[in-house]
Order: structure tokens, then C-alpha cells, then sequence
């Protein structure tokens, strides 16, 4: 054999020695928070997560996964970010058509949610020092009337549909029949699902959940273990005996997703998403804007920049489709419709889809009515079909404060919004009146509008209106969105629409992309504040700046700032 030859032999044998030519692979998910950010606390669900575990599903050198949300717990808020990634897990142990891919949990800190989404895989590992708590869902309602009184602040609730109870907080201090009935429905719907899912992976039968729940709750790892909860207790020793009595062929390596340092593995080996592009040739573009916050124009999900850019996003020959991810509660009508109007233009040009996440209700459900299909989670609060204002005045603040108003007016009702802070007055028997007829036209453009967007009979839109909400699952029974899915659902939807072939490559766009000094400023409290001073937008609103100093609850804030307006929004339990 020449020189030549035993080099190129050499080079031959060294490069399929590499774990990269592993024919038995296991990927590493590390959901572990690194110090200084949390994975899932953001409203933006990580895309390249997503797509990792779609590579994964289609490679045949990964055999399986290794699951580890070791440290995330406590993460509620974030339950639909959970269950869209337990939907693309399910997936993934289907495989690409051949065989069936396994998953092996580990766990330390696990709520109801956590374990849910471990009980996905086909073997849960528990820390031996760990802790699971099972104790079912809950809606808090907070109440402030007795709060506003001591201070001297007076509030009317100007509410005329049953189920419309965003000012309830301020005007009550009990909850609501109405408010009893919505968010029990909405509890059964997420209570309930959890459970089947919880049941068909662990194999338990009714009576098995109830007593998990009622009387034996929270477990140490040896309790779990005795309970049937999980299948091993320990670390990384632990799990690879788990995979190793789990598969048949040997795993010659692994890979990983996520911080290195906090990983069960240890491994360099970085296991990335498919690339979305191509060196030599255009790649077919789909763009995912991210609309999170109050239907605001400014503020919130600052509709005026978004709207531009879903228009510019529809004009672009490049981008073959657009996909909505809105996380909103609502706030201004005109906002809502003005980024629905968005839509429905960008939609005669491509695919619009909407992936609505924790929450997309009232204004947030009206923002998307216009889309070609809208996805929903089954823990996805949407609906909320309704208009309400609030007014906050002085009864006897003003006094407290040693303030004093008076005013030289010129109009019967020329005085109304005045006042240091809040105005200084109630409405009058003929202003709520006028308020009235104001927001019952209101409601009736809403309603006009989802008949239209989603092509409904007005009394079929009226039997699920009136500000009530639904989970996912009863918004779809009730017409009000196309599917139950999440975020990988609508982007294969759109590539699907927009007719591009499951083997073409994708380059995925996110908007809006952050300008330098808002990433900046990010970094710093009283960020909001600070970005309306750097931006000199309404800087002079003193009023405004300093509700958002002195006033830490975001709903408050909020309404009084958009004091009288009449708003469809829900406020965020």
C-alpha cells in the first residue's frame, strides 16, 4: 500500500470513528435555566427547541432523548410553552415512519405541569433529593374595592354583557356568578385534559389519580418511586442505566441542546436545528412575529410598528407565509382592529396563521380574527367576546392628599376629565347613558367582526360572546378557532399553505427584531420608563411615568392610564 493510500485510510477511519457518524445516537434536551435567564419565562417559546426535536425525529442516528428539566419548576405561567413541547415530544417517539423513539425524563422540582410533561417519556428519573407536588390547578381572583375606598378612590363599572368582568377587582370583593361559572368551566377543561394525559402515560385509573391528589400529593423521590410516579431515583448514573436497560443496540454517543455546564451528559457535541437556508440558492422564507402584550398602539404589542411590519412582511416576494404568535389580554378596540386590518391584507397576498398562547382573548381574539387559520392550546384562555370601561374619580382622595380642584368650564360636560391624577367627578345619569349607547356600538362592530373574519352566523358569534371566555378546547367546540395545536403546528400549516415541499429548506424569520438600545435597556429596572424617555414618546405624561413608578400592578396601571376607555380586555388572573 502506498504512502498515499495509508493516509487517506487513515483520515477514513479517523473521521468515521466520530460520534458524528454514530449510528445510535440519544440527544440531550437540557432545559435547565442558566444562571441569570429562565427558558420559559419569556412569552416567546424558543423556536430553535422546536426544531431540534423535529431534526431529531427525522435522524436515524438519534435513537432517543434525554429529557432533562431537572431545575424547572414552578413555571405555571408557562403552561402552554409545556404542553406544546410534550405535543412535539409525542412526535418524536412516533419516529419518522420506521421505528419508535424513546425518552427518558429526569426530574428534581416538578409541579402538576412539569410532570405532565414528563410523564411523556417512557421512563421518569427523579433526583434522589428531589421534590414532586401534585396539587391540581387553581384561579386566583384578587380584589382591591375595599383598597380604592380607604384611599379615596371611586370607581363605576360601565359593564353591560354577563360574562364581561374586567373591572370586577375593582369593584367587588367577592367573585362574580358569572365569573364562578366561566372560570370553572375553564378549570374543568384544563383540570381534566391534564388528568386523561397524566392517566394514559402512567396507567392509572380514576380512583388512582383521585387519591394522588386528594390525599398523597407530595412525594419524595423514594415516595414517588413507591408510588408509581416515576421509575428510578438518581443522576446521570441513574439515567444511563435507565437507557441502557431501555434499548436493545448499544448508544455509541450523545448530543446536546442547551447549556453544557448544568447537563446530565457532559457532552461538547452541540445538536443544532436543520439549516433553513441554502449557500447557493434562495430558501423560502416564512416569518414568525412574535405580538405580545396590550392591543396597544404604542405600547404593549405596540400595534402601530407590528401592523408595518405584517404589511411590509405581505409585500415581500420572498416570504411565502406568516405566522402569528399573539399573547395578549386585550386593551384598545382601535388597536385591535388596526392590526386585524394587518392581517386581513397580508392574508389576500399569502397564509396568515395564528398561534395564540397563554392567553389571546378580547382584543387579543379580536387581533386575530382576520388570519386564515387560527391554533389554540387546550390551556389557551381566548374568547372573551366583549367591551367594558372603567372610571376612576376622586372620592375623597383629593381631600386626604390636601389636594383641591376647581374648574371654569364652558359645556355641560366640560369637566368631566378633569382632576389631578383621576378626575375629580363621577359620571352623571346622562354621561352613562351616552356611555352606553357608546360601547353597545362597540360591541356590535366586534361581534359584526368575528361573523365576518370567521365566517359565523351573528347568533352563533352572540351564543359565545357576552365577554365570556373559553379554554382552547370549548373555543374550538364553539367555532372560534380551527384547531387545537401550537407553535410547530402553525409554522408546518403555513409552509404547508404556502405550498412548500416537506424536503425544501425554510429560513425562519423572527419580528420584531430589537434595536440595539431596547436590548440595552432590557438589562435595567423601570425598563419601560426608561425606553418612553430614550424613545421621547409621550415624555411628557407625567401622570403615566408615574403610575408606572409608584403603581406596581401592571392591570391597574394599565387602566388607569386608559381611563373611560372603552376596551376589550381581560385582566390577567
Amino acid at each position: 500500500m502506498s504512502v498515499r493510500c495509508k493516509y487517506w485510510f487513515f483520515c477514513m477511519l479517523c473521521i468515521t470513528s466520530l460520534p458524528l457518524f454514530s449510528q445510535n445516537m440519544y440527544l440531550e434536551l437540557n432545559l435547565n435555566e442558566p444562571a441569570g435567564s429562565s427558558l420559559f419565562a419569556s412569552p416567546k417559546l424558543p423556536l430553535d427547541l422546536l426544531r431540534v426535536v423535529e431534526k431529531a425525529a427525522n435522524d436515524n442516528k438519534v435513537k432517543g432523548i434525554i429529557l432533562n428539566i431537572g431545575s424547572l419548576s414552578g413555571i405555571g405561567n408557562s403552561r402552554d410553552h409545556l404542553w406544546e413541547l410534550r405535543n412535539v415530544l409525542e412526535k418524536f417517539k412516533s419516529g419518522n415512519g420506521e421505528n419508535k423513539k424513546k425518552i427518558i425524563a429526569y426530574i428534581n422540582y416538578a409541579d402538576m405541569d412539569v410532570y405532565c410533561l414528563a410523564s411523556v417519556a417512557d421512563k421518569i428519573v427523579m433526583n434522589e433529593l428531589g421534590t414532586l407536588n401534585l396539587t391540581g390547578y387553581s384561579v386566583s381572583m384578587n380584589y382591591v374595592q375595599n383598597t380604592l375606598e380607604k384611599l379615596g378612590i371611586g370607581v363605576r363599572e360601565l359593564r353591560y354583557f354577563e360574562y364581561k368582568t374586567a373591572s370586577d377587582m375593582f369593584t367587588r370583593n367577592s367573585i362574580s356568578d358569572a365569573d364562578r361559572r366561566q372560570y370553572n368551566d375553564y378549570l374543568d377543561d384544563i383540570f381534566y385534559y391534564t388528568r386523561d394525559k397524566l392517566k394514559t402515560a402512567r396507567n392509572w385509573t380514576d380512583a388512582e389519580f383521585d387519591n394522588i391528589l386528594s390525599y398523597n400529593y407530595f412525594h419524595s423521590a423514594k415516595s414517588a418511586l413507591e408510588n408509581g410516579l416515576i421509575d428510578s431515583i438518581g443522576r446521570k448514573d441513574a439515567v444511563l442505566e435507565v437507557l441502557k436497560n431501555l434499548e436493545d443496540a448499544k448508544i455509541d454517543s450523545f448530543a446536546i441542546y442547551g447549556e453544557i455546564e448544568s447537563s446530565l451528559t457532559r457532552e461538547q457535541r452541540i445538536y443544532s436545528p436543520r439549516k433553513s437556508g441554502d449557500l447557493f440558492k434562495r430558501s423560502s422564507r416564512i416569518a414568525l412575529v412574535y405580538a405580545n402584550g396590550q392591543t396597544d398602539m404604542v405600547s404593549g404589542m405596540a400595534i402601530l410598528s407590528l401592523s408595518n411590519t405584517i404589511r411590509e412582511l405581505a409585500d415581500s416576494k420572498r416570504v411565502k407565509a406568516i405566522v402569528v404568535r399573539i399573547n395578549s389580554p386585550g386593551g384598545s378596540a382601535d388597536a385591535a382592529d388596526y392590526f386585524s386590518e394587518a392581517v386581513r391584507y397580508a392574508k389576500q397576498k399569502k397564509p396568515v396563521v395564528i398561534s395564540m398562547g397563554q392567553v389571546a382573548a378580547s382584543g387579543g381574539y379580536w387581533a386575530a380574527l382576520n388570519s386564515s387559520h387560527i391554533f389554540a392550546t387546550p390551556y389557551t384562555i381566548t374568547g372573551s367576546i366583549g367591551v367594558i370601561a372603567t372610571w376612576f374619580y376622586d372620592n375623597g382622595l383629593y381631600e386626604k392628599a390636601g389636594l383641591n380642584t376647581q374648574t371654569l368650564k364652558r359645556g355641560e360636560h366640560a369637566d368631566l376629565y378633569t382632576g389631578f391624577l383621576i378626575p375629580y367627578r363621577d359620571f352623571t345619569a346622562q354621561e352613562e347613558d351616552q356611555y352606553k349607547n357608546y360601547i353597545l356600538d362597540i360591541y356590535s362592530v366586534f361581534t359584526g367582526k368575528v361573523a365576518v373574519g370567521r365566517n359565523m352566523d351573528i347568533d352563533k358569534v352572540e351564543a359565545a360572546a357576552q365577554g365570556r371566555i373559553f379554554s382552547g378546547l370549548r373555543a374550538f367546540d364553539a367555532g372560534l378557532i380551527d384547531s387545537i395545536g401550537g407553535l410547530s403546528d402553525a409554522l408546518n400549516l403555513a409552509r404547508s399553505l404556502a405550498g412548500i415541499p416537506q424536503d425544501g429548506k425554510v429560513r425562519y424569520d423572527e419580528y420584531p427584531k430589537p434595536k440595539f438600545y431596547e436590548r440595552m435597556l432590557n438589562q435595567f429596572p423601570f425598563v419601560s420608563v426608561l425606553k418612553r424617555i430614550f424613545s421621547g414618546k409621550n415624555s411628557s405624561d407625567t401622570a403615566s411615568m408615574l403610575a408606572e413608578i409608584f403603581i406596581p400592578y401592571a392591570d391597574l396601571r394599565y387602566r388607569l392610564q386608559k381611563n373611560g376607555d372603552v376596551m376589550p380586555i381581560l385582566p390577567l388572573r
